[in-house]
């Protein structure tokens, strides 16, 4: 497909913005009809709503610096010794997280300034400010504090996602070859989620890393207890067949599950599926396969 090759190019080409990439895989999204992807190439373009949605490649951790009065002393761009909040809140004020779009952080590149910032809210340096006069006296006025990280973070997170979006097209054209139509890949929809998820998403809530045979297997699914929709989501995002998934879907309510399965006709469907992943018809590893499945049948049940 031209627009794939296009994507690839453009890619590769040092020269060009990220965001022209970008903007034409949001087109390829939208043609065939795949939210995930089509999700992910909206924030990029358009920047993170919040922490949660970001990917891992945008979050790092800084230094924390403030700028502030200590009687007659003004002192800026120093580095602030907090109190021992512990390992987890510290980590929390640490990270810096880069929610802007791609554009933006090509931006940053281009500052004279070598360092990002991040200033803390109002409310946070108040408390801060208070804690801090505890060991510094009664005259210490925070005047503001944020964590820093170094300029070439941005061009970190560029260099990745441009990675990732470029090994996601590579695999497309390897799976689909270099003649596909829009039409081949709207009716194979659950394979490009796949390879999405290995490529693109493969830290993401919900997918699963699996790379070699005798590799850990994590999962993070989150599924509402008797949410069909959740469930249908989770397995369509991990490349299971949307035939497969009406099955499920038609059974799973039949039976009660028991203290040693899932019932009859949902543990027909489950070791089905693990027979298919074995045979490779569905593209899952078999370790990888099995923690899916059973976590989220699980979730779907409460267990």
């Amino acid at each position: 497909m031209k627009l794939i090759s296009d994507i690839i190019n453009d890619l590769v080409d040092d020269q060009l913005s990220f965001s022209a990439a970008l903007n034409k895989t949001k087109i390829l999204a939208t043609r065939i009809g795949n939210s995930n992807l089509l999700n992910w190439v909206n924030y990029e373009l358009k920047g993170y709503p919040n922490n949660d949605s970001l990917p891992e490649y945008r979050k790092t951790h800084g230094t924390i610096l403030g700028d502030f009065i200590n009687g007659r002393h003004q002192v800026s761009n120093y580095p602030i010794p907090l109190p021992e909040f512990g390992d987890a809140t510290d980590s929390q004020l640490r990270q810096f997280s880069l929610l802007e779009s791609a554009a933006t952080l090509e931006l940053f590149m281009k500052n004279e300034n070598p360092n990002l910032m991040f200033r803390f809210p109002e409310n946070i340096k108040n408390s801060l400010e208070d804690m801090l006069r505890r060991t510094n006296g009664p005259y210490f006025q925070l005047l503001n504090i944020g964590v820093t990280v170094p300029i070439h973070f941005a061009a970190q997170a560029l260099s990745a996602a441009k990675d990732k979006l470029l090994e996601f097209m590579l695999e497309l054209e390897k799976e689909f070859g270099m003649e596909t139509e829009i039409e081949d890949l709207k009716h194979n929809n659950s394979k490009v989620n796949y390879i999405m998820a290995t490529t693109i998403n493969n830290t993401g809530d919900g997918n699963l890393i699996n790379t070699g045979k005798e590799s850990h297997i994590s999962a993070t699914i989150n599924i509402s207890k008797g949410s069909k929709e959740q469930l249908e989501q989770t397995l369509k995002n991990n490349a299971v067949d949307q035939a497969d998934i009406s099955e499920l879907l038609t059974v799973i309510d039949m039976e009660e599950p028991t203290p040693t399965g899932f019932g009859t006709k949902v543990n027909i469907w489950f070791q089905k599926m693990l027979g298919k992943s074995l045979d490779g018809s569905w593209q899952v590893g078999i370790g990888a396969a099995g923690t899916l499945l059973a976590e989220a049948i699980k979730k779907y049940y409460g267990l």
